[in-house]
């Protein structure tokens, strides 16, 4: 039974946590490893279920959904930045790192959801800024009035160059521009790797990674199980602000989002991402959260860079993140051979790293339009979106599966006048943008906004989505949800797909994606066909074909097995030989 704990606005820390410490305890986790097979459904607040008809989701309205993510059968939910903010980029400038924004909710409504998550086995990630703070946060009012004070050094300033601009060539990622804005108060530019509105934090002052961890202990000492942490590779930045080389044509390029003209995609980032001090610093944070329990898990992600090859050592040593989730998989500018090849090469380094596997997310375009988008094309929308789901439940590592996917939501069309997203208008009209992977959940087909609010919402509701609503697809036993919820279900039955190893398939060929997973007592090859065209895959004996497997509609003949388009099997192996 869940009870609901009052709006606890204004209330103090010690107020708080008193009563937290009333909500009964939770048996210990049998498997401090749970992260490590572990699905997470990731809820974009804002757009997932409006509570009180305003027209934005909120934390009710997450808590009056629980009983429906519980049902998909994943493990966790990451819950997208509830925290107060002046919204230009929808919650992820805080200007406060240790309350509620009151549009979203209450601290009660956060204790009664970490309580809810709870009862229903679900464990609670809460996505958490490290790097940045808003313009409006009073660590940085503070900062901005003079080079002299208690918070003086908070943030990255530097001087103006001799011609009085910025001090070196290091641009946004959201649009192409200076990363550096003048500050007129204190005669210096600050350094924002993204929006002007986001001044990056100096967490090589000691005073602000402690600032940083103590916010951290504000929502473990109220229950929650974890964080996921926003773009680690911006942790640190070369202190001698050294300009970045050109990128020419044929080097590594960054995979990111943008658009092929975005600016950023221009350099190489060897000043400004990914540099050797963001070690330590993640070290310092998994030393503070591993403080309170062995179960409690950071995972954080990497973006801006050719990122799967540097999850190793941002995991590395049991010392660092519990896991990160990069875009390799996800990046909008790759054929299907090169995309297919990521899948082979990521097996091939990951070594004793954990990867999050994420084809969507609130950062992204939908998988089945992104990566699948000759199937949308051909009608086969349900197909493709089951076809993915497969990969990302089957893969090493756990994953992250973004609201909508478990109903194979297609990217919705959107008019330049319905954009919210600063990115999406910077850079407009080259790049698709985040906007439409945040329009508003479709729920119920027949309802007015599909059921996501009484009020007008805050993005439209696409009408293309309609047909894909939950009211659609609850008693269709052939449906995207339904076929996700028996994957889920069949997953946690096969135990070495949580926890096992990998190797990518020596006899892949496109568009054939071929891999093994294995464990000490047996070996499972998974065979999927990323083709409308049915496909033959050579299997020899004594491999036998899983016929457990849910939606797999694959047969095995003379020639190996056969796969429909679309199609995907799992071949028994037995014990490595």
């Amino acid at each position: 039974m869940t009870t609901r704990h009052p709006a606890t606005r204004g209330a103090g820390r010690e107020a708080l946590i008193a009563e937290a410490m009333l909500i009964p305890s939770r048996p210990a986790d049998a498997e401090r490893d749970w992260w490590r097979g572990g699905i997470f459904y990731e809820v974009y607040v804002r757009s997932f279920q409006d509570s009180d008809g305003d027209g934005v989701g909120d934390l009710r309205g997450v808590i009056d959904r629980l009983d429906y993510i519980r049902s998909l059968g994943v493990d966790g939910v990451w819950l997208s930045p509830f925290y107060p903010s002046p919204g230009e980029d929808f919650g992820y400038d805080i200007s406060d790192f240790r309350n509620v924004d009151p549009q979203l909710g209450s601290l009660g409504d956060v204790m009664e959801l970490i309580e809810a998550c709870h009862d229903r086995d679900l464990k609670l990630l809460l996505d958490f800024i490290p790097c940045h703070t808003s313009e409006e946060h009073h660590w940085f009012v503070e900062s901005r009035r003079a080079r002299t004070g208690p918070r003086a050094d908070w943030y990255i300033w530097a001087d103006a160059a001799e011609d009085g601009g910025p001090p070196n060539n290091w641009l946004s990622s959201f649009g192409g521009g200076s990363a550096w804005t003048w500050e007129p108060r204190r005669q210096q530019y600050y350094y924002h790797p993204f929006l002007q509105c986001q001044p990056a934090l100096n967490l090589r002052n000691p005073e602000v990674l402690e600032a940083v961890i103590d916010a951290l202990r504000f929502w473990l000492d109220l229950g929650v199980d974890g964080f996921r942490l926003d773009a680690v590779q911006c942790l640190c930045w070369d202190d001698k602000l050294r300009n970045n080389p050109p990128r020419y044509d044929g080097d590594d390029q960054v995979r990111l989002g943008g658009g092929p003209s975005n600016p950023f995609a221009r350099q190489q980032h060897l000043f400004d991402r990914d540099l050797p001090d963001a070690i330590p610093i993640i070290e310092r944070l998994r030393e503070a959260v591993d403080a309170y329990s062995p179960s409690r898990a950071l995972i954080g992600e990497l973006a801006d860079l050719d990122s799967s090859r540097f999850a190793v050592k941002y995991t590395a040593d049991g010392n660092r993140l519990h896991a990160v989730y990069d875009f390799d998989l996800i990046n909008t500018d790759q054929t299907l051979e090169e995309w297919m090849h990521q899948l082979d090469i990521r097996s091939d380094f990951i070594g004793s790293g954990w990867l999050m596997n994420n084809f969507t997310n609130h950062d992204s375009i939908r998988a089945v339009s992104n990566l699948t988008s000759f199937a949308v094309d051909a009608g086969r929308t349900g197909e493709a979106a089951k076809l993915l789901l497969f990969l990302q439940a089957t893969l090493r590592g756990g994953g992250i599966v973004f609201q909508g996917e478990e109903l194979g939501l297609p990217q919705p069309e959107l008019p330049y006048e319905a954009l919210r997203d600063p990115w999406s208008i910077n850079l407009w009209p080259d790049f698709v943008g985040r906007d439409g992977v945040r329009t508003p959940m479709p729920w119920d087909a027949q309802a007015a906004q599909a059921g996501f609010s009484t009020g007008a919402p805050w993005m439209p509701v696409p009408q293309e989505h309609l047909p894909f609503a939950v009211s659609r697809q609850e008693d269709d036993p052939d449906s995207v949800l339904s076929f996700f919820r028996a994957l889920m279900a069949w997953r946690r039955e096969v135990p070495l797909l949580r926890m096992g190893s990998e190797r990518a398939g020596s006899r892949a060929a496109v568009p054939l994606v071929v891999f093994d997973r294995y464990d000490a007592d047996r070996t499972l090859t998974v065979i999927l066909n990323f083709s409308l065209a049915e496909r033959w895959f050579a299997a020899d004996p004594p491999a036998t074909l899983l016929e457990d497997v849910p939606g797999s509609l694959a047969e095995m003949g003379e020639q190996g097995v056969r796969l429909p388009g679309l199609g995907f099997a799992v071949l028994d192996r037995g014990p490595p030989g």
